[in-house]
């Protein structure tokens, strides 16, 4: 059977991601969120989902984009931090550290259950974990999330594992480069979760595709969907010159939300007998 969760990413970096969110939400088209407690609009987003009544929601571990750490004592995470003391800006930088082996592996899991007990206490359930940028895909940060979801009894990990024949949807040559530098990293992680009884989706979408998603790509994506459990990031925001500005990634998300709102796709899932799903009722058959 082919069953699909949708998330939304990044929930408490912006105001016009969270106003995006919500507005899946109420329309019905996504299936679940991750929120970062690193964002700065982090206490907003969790106004909005009181409001929406909903309590459930995943974790976007974040180690980069030059944001705060949830830590207070900056000292106890020195290792994560820049000379600003933020996160790193990118993946490659955290990478690059890694490699160096300049980051203490303790100091990523105190930096990560800062945030996980962040999110709780704000009267929230974590039903799922991932990471801005995927870099939970890192062998010493994934350790950490595990550990992680062990002591807080979360029972879902995001895996990134996208097919080789949605990739090659509005093809680029970069596209391939990343691919097997994640694939590198997901063939193990799958095994260490399976070992672990963690569970987590037999696909992924919205990694090569993330930020330039529209009504062409998201319906290629529904019609090759695979048996089994896929999830698929989103990343929509409402309109806003000056977010735009400040962070022309999300450049493409406005044209996201409005394809997400569109009811065209969910004819797709009627005729190719898809599944819409929670992380709740995966959790539910593990």
């Amino acid at each position: 059977m082919k069953k699909l969760i949708i998330n939304a990413d990044d929930f408490g970096f912006s105001i016009p991601i969270n106003e995006a969110v919500e507005k899946c939400y109420s329309a019905g088209v996504i299936t679940g969120a991750s929120i970062m407690a690193c964002g700065e609009y982090f206490n907003e987003a969790c106004e909005r989902l009181r409001a929406l009544k909903k309590r459930e929601i995943g974790v976007h571990f974040t180690l980069t984009g030059s944001l705060k750490p949830a830590a207070e004592n900056a000292a106890l995470i020195r290792s994560l931090l820049s000379g600003k003391d933020t996160f790193v800006p990118t993946y490659k930088d955290f990478a690059m550290l890694l490699l160096k082996e300049k980051i203490s592996r303790e100091e990523i899991f105190i930096e990560l259950k800062e945030q996980i007990k962040k999110i709780i206490a704000s009267g929230l359930k974590v039903t799922h974990l991932d990471s801005h940028e995927h870099i939970h895909m890192f062998p010493p940060v994934l350790e950490a999330v595990m550990k992680i979801a062990e002591t807080f009894n979360v029972s879902y990990i995001r895996m990134p594992i996208e097919k080789i024949q949605v990739i090659l949807k509005d093809f680029r040559i970069t596209d391939v480069v990343r691919y097997a530098g994640l694939r590198v990293f997901t063939r193990g992680a799958k095994k260490k979760l399976t070992d672990k009884n963690i569970g987590h989706n037999d696909a992924f979408l919205g990694h090569f595709h993330s930020g330039r998603m529209d009504r062409s790509i998201l319906s290629f994506m529904l019609r090759t969907l695979s048996e089994g459990v896929t999830e698929l990031a989103v990343h929509p925001a409402t309109a806003s010159e000056i977010f735009l500005k400040e962070s022309p990634w999300y450049k493409n998300a406005p044209k996201e939300l409005e394809v997400l709102l569109s009811s065209k796709w969910k004819e797709i899932l009627e005729a190719e007998k898809i599944q819409l799903v929670t992380h709740s009722d995966i959790a539910e058959d593990i």
